[in-house]
């Protein structure tokens, strides 16, 4: 599973501009809800509240990956938020987040959820290809990027 079968148009928003976390958060899960990959959207944000609360999703290098697994959703999925000016995220090292992945599971969905998270963990570890990512504005750049991004890692 690679990050471009996950990501499609409708949740990609590349002009996430300089929100607060939970607010970047919400409108996230709004595009998987809206997506229809989620039913619950309650359920959803409760869900990723509560992972925020045992500590910060913020990776770091600019990466944030809120992630929850609950039954308000029906299959893996992921949206990206692209922060040119970047957001505080509570990241380990400080710096602003430009890019989160919001990544959300039914709960039965154990290892498609991990492989989601460690392909954008592994992604968040180039950092050439997170300079790359956080410049894209548009979301047809985004998808592109997706393309070119799993021929490499092929």
């Amino acid at each position: 599973m690679v990050l471009q079968e996950l990501l499609k148009a409708n949740t990609i928003r590349t002009d996430i501009g300089q929100l607060d976390k939970w607010t970047a958060i919400e409108r996230l899960a709004d595009l998987i809800v809206d997506s229809g990959k989620a039913t619950d959207r309650a359920a959803l944000l409760d869900a990723i509240l509560n992972r925020e609360k045992q500590g910060s999703t913020g990776l770091g290098n600019g990466i944030a990956i809120p992630h929850a697994r609950t039954d308000g959703v029906r299959d893996v999925a992921v949206a990206l938020g692209v922060s040119a000016s970047g957001m505080d995220f509570d990241s380990a090292d400080g710096k602003p987040c430009h890019l989160i992945f919001l990544i959300a599971a039914p709960l039965h969905e154990s290892t498609r959820y991990l492989e989601a998270l460690a392909a954008v963990a592994s992604l968040g570890e180039r950092a050439s290809l997170v300079a790359q990512l956080k410049s894209v504005r548009s979301v047809d750049d985004a998808l592109a990027f997706f393309k070119s991004y799993r021929k490499q890692s092929e």
